[in-house]
């Protein structure tokens, strides 16, 4: 896992130094190593001071892990090609699964990666004078793109573009973008179908969790999990348990909220290793800065919500891993969210809401988490947007997911299914509490906003301007 820069001159210029640049502010955490690549030649150095490659088109990688080898970028034939992310469907590395791919037909390679590959990457490619870069379409790993007057570059977070003077726009799931010394034309490649409701079982759902969540297993033998200790955590931790993944879990949150009791109860449930690692209202003042410079935007939901992934990722860190799970993802797939059940109720069919909310997840979730782990040098791994049981999910009726009643739980197969698998009742049916509410951070914020006369709006604008 790691960072992505590409970069073209539109007059023929070297864009060496913009490529450095773009590097130099990815993140502030350690790297492995970088690199920087022409269409024929790649050089691997430990900081990004220099590189001897002069060229109009470059791209650049930030490499997080010495075990992801070898380091990127990767020259072959006519192009270069970098690739962060994930192959569920290969065994071999990632980077070289994805380099095949494009070996005897570069263009045409790079489709067939969007449209016949599984797995969350982003990618991008030199060929020739040109920049070809794509996303999965499900979408859990961001890559924006932009020009100014002289360059045309793109990178895997909105810093990287401002550092240079370009305003960033985000490239949409299973879209390829080509930048030339010309134009910059986008193709959709592939995009999210909303399939036709079909009744399924629990057995059913069953036998498609173990075999996604095996191909993750596969790949990540090791990791934590962001453990809240509600229906999609458990679930998330005992698929990957189940197929052998070494785990331990990890709770974050303030000091002395209720939510860490019954994390523990589950995780006892479970018999796995759990970790509690608490903060202070100073620790949420202290670090706001760093939450938003992650996120890469003002909003107060999305940056309550990252303080738990900045926390989780950092404790994963401290205990030697290098990859963290999470349930993100089902309150979507399933009808977790109240206003899905108040719908029904009223005699609505949510079911197209919960499409556009899973189609629209990669820029309200995804990118957000995904970014505030990267930059802790972890890679957020999420089974349920695995393509296979997202497709199979959003085929589900409405009627499997929501109760017709209001006191009734909603994601309703996904906790008949927990029964099934014998977890506790009391457990299974715990209702859902967000994690910015559950982890105390809301609180916190709106407290240290009201010391600073503001807003919490107000207070996240201010940090986010500064």
């Amino acid at each position: 896992m790691g960072y992505i820069a590409a970069a073209l001159d539109k007059h023929g210029e070297d864009i060496s130094e913009t490529i450095l640049q773009m590097l130099k502010v990815a993140s502030t955490g350690p790297a492995a190593s970088y690199g920087v690549a022409s269409p024929n030649n790649v050089e691997i150095m430990k900081t990004p001071d220099f590189t001897s490659l002069e060229n109009p088109v470059l791209m650049g990688t930030k490499n997080l892990f010495e075990a992801d080898y070898p380091p990127e970028p990767l020259q072959q034939g006519n192009h270069s090609i970098a690739f962060k992310g994930i192959l569920l469907d290969s065994n071999e590395p990632d980077s070289l699964s994805a380099a095949n791919q494009l070996l005897q037909d570069p263009v045409k390679g790079i489709e067939s990666l969007i449209s016949e590959r599984c797995g969350a990457y982003a990618f991008a490619a030199l060929v020739d004078d040109c920049i070809l870069a794509g996303l999965d379409y499900i979408g859990t790993v961001p890559l924006y793109y932009g020009e100014n007057e002289t360059i045309r570059v793109i990178g895997s977070n909105r810093k990287m573009l401002l550092a240079v003077d370009v305003e960033p726009n985000t490239l949409k799931p299973g879209q390829i973008i080509k930048l030339t010394d010309k134009k910059t034309r986008i193709k959709q490649v592939k995009t999210l179908k909303k399939p036709t409701p079909t009744e399924t079982t629990v057995e059913i759902l069953h036998q498609i969790m173990t075999k996604t969540s095996g191909e993750y297993a596969a790949k990540t033998p090791e990791a934590t999990v962001a453990f809240s200790g509600g229906i999609d955590s458990i679930l998330t931790s005992y698929y990957m348990n189940l197929n052998g993944v070494r785990l331990e879990l990890v709770w974050t949150g303030l000091e002395d909220q209720p939510e860490q009791y019954i994390a523990q109860e589950a995780a006892d449930y479970l018999g796995l290793n759990f970790h509690v690692d608490t903060h202070t209202m100073e620790d949420v003042e202290e670090i706001l800065d760093t939450i938003i410079d992650s996120i890469e935007e003002p909003d107060p939901v999305k940056t309550g919500i990252a303080y738990p992934f900045h926390w989780a990722a950092k404790k994963t860190r401290e205990l030697g891993y290098t990859s963290m799970y999470s349930g993100n993802g089902a309150d979507e797939l399933f009808g977790g969210y109240m206003r899905y059940l108040e719908k029904h109720l009223s005699g609505g069919d949510p079911s197209e809401d919960l499409f556009k909310d899973v189609a629209n997840s990669y820029e309200n979730n995804f990118h957000r988490d995904t970014k505030t782990c990267m930059d802790q040098n972890i890679m957020l791994l999420l089974p349920f947007t695995h393509p296979r049981l997202v497709e199979f999910a959003l085929g589900i009726p409405i009627t499997q997911k929501l109760p017709d009643t209001r006191d009734g739980s909603r994601k309703k197969i996904l906790r008949e299914l927990a029964k099934k698998l014998d977890i506790p009742e009391k457990m299974a049916d715990r209702p859902k509490k967000a994690a910015q509410y559950s982890s105390g951070v809301n609180k916190a914020l709106s407290k240290i906003a009201k010391k600073n006369k503001m807003s919490l709006r107000e207070l996240t604008n201010k940090k986010y301007c500064e």
